[in-house]
């Protein structure tokens, strides 16, 4: 069994979006039963979403990383709203926490939210945002995230 102190929690690179990108995939069949690829142009738009952010240094993912093998991954990016925009309050997004079943319950996920909350930090964010799973929830708690008084309006098309 493989020790947290064994495995790294670093910045992706940018030859790893693939591998990103089936980790997303694996982490909403899990939450939802939902098959991105199903969507033949999502891997496509996802990753021009995070091009794009990259190229203004707007976005982080960081991987977990065993033995050569990403084992995990999360990212957080700058959110672009009128806060940012007239206040210069600019806030973040945490997105795609994911571990491995087999490497659950190890600390990972918590280590990867540290890296994406030092990153808003660094990146001056003031206000850091996410969606919690039921089983990621404990982990964002502990980290001292909040539930908030925000609400949502799913609209059909």
């Amino acid at each position: 069994m493989q020790s947290p102190s064994t495995i790294d929690i670093r910045p992706s690179r940018e030859d790893e979006l693939p591998a990103l990108l089936d980790m997303r995939r694996a982490m909403t069949l899990e939450l939802d039963a939902q098959n991105l690829d199903a969507n033949p142009t999502w891997r496509t738009r996802f990753a021009r979403f995070v091009n794009e952010l990259a190229a203004t240094d707007d976005i982080a993912f960081f991987v977990a990383e065993h033995e050569g093998q990403l084992v995990g991954m999360g990212g957080v990016y700058k959110l672009r709203n009128h806060r940012s925009v007239i206040y210069g309050a600019a806030s973040a997004y945490v997105t795609s926490i994911y571990v491995r079943p087999e490497y659950r319950r190890k600390g990972l996920a918590r280590r990867i939210t540290e890296s994406a909350v030092q990153w808003a930090r660094d990146h001056r964010c003031v206000v850091i945002r996410l969606r919690a799973s039921t089983g990621g929830r404990h982990v964002y708690e502990t980290l001292g995230f909040k539930s908030t008084d925000e609400m949502e309006l799913k609209l059909d098309h």
